[in-house]
């Protein structure tokens, strides 16, 4: 038996989120090699060197990998201002790409992506919205297309990381564009996902009515100099009637909670409302409690494999990517 073809693939950025890519890459997609990384940090590159097959090719250039890896695709995993710039060049360069969202921290930079990605329609060019590809979600939407809920006109969600006391997220807040560009993102685009808003209003521009946000600094006050929040809370009136109620946070405390609630004229459906790990009850001298996911990542995980999945056979077999999981 011939063996089978893989694609090739280079990563930029190599920090939290890109050093889950790279290993679930390496080691968790059979139709997918890791042929290079690049990564401005020293670091950076020493970690790729002991966790990665020591054939990886490490580069500090992006454009230089692009063009001497021999790389068919890149994932884009670096801080947020840098996305589109990144992916522009990695187009130019003939790379289908699979960028970490959101596409850029400003919406004149999101767009030029979005239009440089439509001059090269031979080139597939996908956001990473990792929870389009959860399991739940994936059934729930199952259900909504298939009219169970019937008419949905409400989507409410929580989506709260774990409080890190050392306050990371004030060093990045600029270049990931903050709370509501970097947490935020994620229900947006579920809330938009589940109410069918890309195909029932296609331009963009005309699919909210309505908005109200709002940001608090409840642990980290020096936030607010950098407009930014550390809890934030959002109610969007969209076009087709439905209503999405949105809440995000960097403080919780009990480990990563994301619910999602959608309400239909039919049934009302929940995923993960207790944010339960599993299904133990534990009943001790505190009393009766279950364990909750202690990062995104752990929640996720499955999520995080299944979209390099799809992306990579999209990219191999020539077919179109997943509903608008591409640039939206």
């Amino acid at each position: 038996m011939p063996e089978q073809r893989k694609l090739r693939v280079a990563l930029v950025g190599l920090g939290r989120m890109g050093q889950i890519h790279a290993k679930n890459y390496a080691f968790l997609v059979p139709r997918a090699e890791v042929v290079a990384v690049c990564d401005v940090r020293d670091a950076s590159l020493e970690w790729a060197k002991e966790n990665l097959n020591p054939a990886v090719q490490t580069f500090k250039d992006a454009e230089d990998m692009f063009k001497n890896s021999g790389a068919e695709a890149v994932l884009i995993a670096t801080e947020t201002s840098k996305h589109a710039p990144l992916t522009e060049l990695a187009i130019s360069n003939g790379l289908h790409v699979l960028l970490e969202k959101p596409i850029a921290v400003d919406i004149e930079s999101s767009q030029r992506v979005v239009e440089h990605s439509q001059k090269h329609p031979h080139i597939k060019t996908m956001v990473a919205f990792n929870r389009r590809f959860d399991e739940s979600n994936l059934a729930l939407k199952a259900a909504i297309d298939a009219g169970d809920l019937g008419k949905v006109h409400l989507f409410r969600s929580w989506t709260a990381d774990v409080y890190d006391p050392s306050g990371f997220f004030i060093n990045f807040s600029k270049s990931s564009g903050g709370l509501f560009t970097d947490v935020g993102v994620h229900d947006v685009d579920l809330a938009r996902w589940f109410t069918n808003m890309p195909s029932s209003c296609p331009n963009p521009k005309q699919e909210v009515t309505k908005v109200f946000a709002v940001g608090q600094q409840v642990r980290h006050p020096e936030l607010r100099d950098l407009e930014d929040a550390d809890n934030g809370d959002c109610i969007i009136e969209f076009t087709n009637g439905t209503t999405a109620v949105l809440h995000f946070s960097r403080t919780g405390r009990n480990g990563s909670e994301t619910f999602i609630e959608v309400c239909g004229t039919e049934q009302r459906v929940a995923v993960n409302p207790g944010a339960e790990k599993n299904k133990l009850q534990i009943r001790d001298k505190h009393g009766v409690r279950t364990e909750c996911h202690q990062t995104v990542m752990d929640r996720f995980k499955d999520a995080f494999i299944r979209e390099l999945q799809v992306f990579t056979d999209c990219v191999l077999d020539d077919t179109p990517l997943p509903w608008t999981a591409s640039l939206l």
